[in-house]
């Protein structure tokens, strides 16, 4: 273990995590970040191999971790996501609800259909729904918890072709809110992170070609994209009783993108 991932170990330990969207990226990062601070993590995912794979390899340094498969837009499996979970760890007290994204699905307003913002608000909004409540009235009943939620810097700007997904991610920032003000009694946190530009797998290609890169070095203050590990302070910020008295926020964490 280096001196980074040691330096706060322990800050939600003895915690029980479900993290959706965890095969890859900004999910995978939060799947291990959560286990390097001593929780217990379920990494849920529509991508079996990947969310077994991250699963494993929190297993690989001292971590305990299992892999589920759910398509968290569907309420049912949400559902079967949190029985696994809970069977395993006997509860969960933490809910990272990260799936979602854009996934390159860039359309002008004019000529959006209705499959796919109702695909986009489903795959970005309703599934935080789904997971929220399925999870929410579990820790109601067991003292409370935890929730985080990976909104997005266009939550807050708007751009060209993103209206469906910015709707779905200011819909997320909203319910947020709504959820933190109603849970609140029930000894629930709720609170969202904010990306900006983030370099996965899947948008490696584009973000590294040269028009794109000198975009970013002009609309972004520190002059680059984040790595998905830069994500993981925050949300664990969030989740540990660090943040014992912050609830309904969210933290943008996007190289100063919003604020330009």
């Amino acid at each position: 273990m280096n001196s980074r991932e040691g330096a706060n170990a322990g800050r939600l330990s003895g915690r029980r995590a479900i993290v959706t969207g965890a095969a890859g990226g900004i999910g995978a990062a939060l799947a291990r970040g959560i286990a390097r601070e001593g929780a217990t993590v379920a990494c849920v995912d529509i991508n079996e191999d990947g969310a077994k794979e991250v699963a494993a390899s929190i297993g690989e340094v001292g971590g305990r971790a299992i892999s589920v498969v759910a398509d968290v837009t569907d309420l049912d499996q949400v559902e079967r996501m949190h029985a696994a979970a809970s069977d395993a760890f006997g509860g969960v007290d933490l809910l990272v609800a990260n799936a979602g994204g854009s996934r390159g699905e860039m359309v002008p307003f004019l000529e959006l259909e209705s499959p796919l913002w109702h695909r986009m608000i489903d795959r970005n909004l309703t599934s935080v729904y789904y997971c929220g409540l399925v999870c929410a009235r579990q820790m109601a009943s067991n003292g409370g918890g935890a929730i985080v939620v990976t909104s997005s810097q266009l939550s807050e700007v708007a751009r060209p072709g993103m209206g469906h997904y910015a709707a779905a991610k200011g819909g997320v920032r909203q319910l947020v809110k709504a959820m933190a003000v109603d849970l609140a009694p029930h000894g629930i946190r709720v609170n969202a992170m904010a990306p900006g530009p983030t370099l996965t797998p899947g948008n490696r290609a584009m973000f590294e070609r040269p028009e794109v890169a000198a975009t970013h070095q002009h609309t972004i203050p520190l002059g680059r994209v984040a790595d998905p590990e830069e994500m993981v302070g925050a949300v664990v910020y969030l989740a540990s009783e660090e943040a014992s008295f912050t609830t309904g926020t969210t933290i943008f964490v996007d190289g100063g993108y919003t604020i330009l």
